[in-house]
């Protein structure tokens, strides 16, 4: 019985820290983050998408070379690192309606939406 109370107190102390403190914030990004880099790697390695990816990503970065910036480069080779990540830019920023990266002017921004579209 002693073990069930303590059991209890452990799991409403986490469920407290979780729900009403920011506490576990930062061990919950980073497990999310070594858990989306796996998932990454798994998909590269087992999956054609990568394959796929790369033939339009390759093609968007030909063509787009020579109109980005040095910090546009780094936030496109970031954007373009995986599914998830390029699904993610596509779904916030591409678009009617859709917001402004912090990176890419509005123009280069709308260019990137099309060829990836």
């Amino acid at each position: 019985m002693k073990g069930w109370i303590i059991l209890a107190i452990i799991a409403g102390t986490l469920y407290y820290l979780y729900t009403e403190t920011d506490t576990l914030d930062e061990p919950i990004a980073e497990v999310q983050g070594i858990y989306q880099q796996a998932e990454d790697k798994l998909d590269s390695m087992t999956g054609t998408q990568i394959q796929r990816i790369d033939d339009k990503v390759d093609l968007l970065k030909t063509d787009i070379a020579d109109r980005l910036s040095a910090t546009e480069q780094q936030a496109l080779k970031l954007i373009t690192q995986s599914q998830a990540k390029l699904d993610g830019f596509k779904d916030e920023f591409c678009g009617s309606g859709a917001s402004s990266h912090s990176a890419f002017s509005k123009e280069n921004q709308t260019y990137i939406c099309d060829k990836l579209n």
